[in-house]
């Protein structure tokens, strides 16, 4: 076992990101956190900011588990029953009813806040940069992009950001 920190992620600019934060003095929270807001950014669609956030860890030196839910939450009128008269017999996943709202930023601000030694504004700097500035996109966003081209060039703002000339 490491005795300075690890961190292990599936993109290794989300990974460096995470011992970057590290190195500055965060803790592991803060490193979780800056580096999942990186994989939102090159690994959209696997990790994203619109979806959600669950957590179980433990503080150092302790036994006691600590749980953290960011799942979105659903509207209020969202029942089975209204469902069922708008004539859905199941949900379209292509549809604004297949979704909740988002609950992992929430959960990141949360989590920091109670747990991490670093501002969560600090911790979105990365994840900010490589948006604003680009990224090298690894192979795993490569395939998952050209394996929904079809169905993001059905929508055309998704297009004309995703499919540039037409095309993942």
């Amino acid at each position: 076992m490491g005795r300075r920190g690890m961190a292990a992620t599936s993109h290794p600019t989300a990974t460096l990101t995470a011992i970057t934060i590290l190195q500055a003095g965060g803790n592991a929270i803060d490193a979780a956190v800056a580096a999942c807001a990186v994989q939102c950014v090159v690994e959209p669609g696997s990790t994203g900011i619109g979806g959600d956030c669950f957590v179980l860890m433990a503080k150092g030196g302790s036994d006691k588990v600590l749980a953290y839910d960011g799942s979105g939450r659903a509207p209020a009128a969202a029942t089975l029953d209204w469902y069922r008269e708008q004539g859905f017999s199941e949900i379209p996943r292509q549809s604004p009813h297949a979704v909740t709202i988002p609950g992992s930023v929430e959960a990141w601000a949360t989590l920091v806040k109670d747990h991490g030694r670093l501002k969560l504004a600090q911790l979105l700097q990365p994840a900010i940069a490589l948006a604003r500035d680009g990224y090298v996109v690894a192979p795993r966003a490569a395939a998952d992009w050209a394996g929904q081209a079809a169905l993001m060039a059905k929508d055309e703002p998704t297009a004309r950001v995703f499919l540039p000339e037409g095309r993942a």
